[in-house]
């Protein structure tokens, strides 16, 4: 997949490789800020679930989500699982 960043062809291949990696590095920041929501997100979910006294894991909603990143990203359940662990207070 091309994502298409603003390429100017007077560019050196040093400055247009320092322009792509400005971008991959604004990405990378938008997902740390992402996952730290999500996180915070999933915490607050526990606690609610906890206070309720329901299960604070539900592998039918786990494998949803999985499957929702395979949709959008094929073998991306992996990263799925990543993120879920990480969201866990265990």
């Amino acid at each position: 997949m091309l994502v298409p960043v603003v390429r100017q062809t007077l560019m050196s291949p040093n400055a247009e490789l320092q322009t792509l990696r400005r971008a991959i590095d604004g990405v990378d920041e938008a997902l740390a800020g992402l996952l730290a929501t999500r996180i915070c997100l999933s915490h607050q979910a526990q606690e609610i679930k906890s206070q309720a006294g329901l299960a604070v894991r539900d592998p039918d909603r786990e494998t949803e989500i999985c499957y929702r990143y395979d949709l959008r990203w094929r073998g991306s359940s992996a990263v799925a699982m990543t993120i879920l662990s990480w969201c866990r207070e265990d």
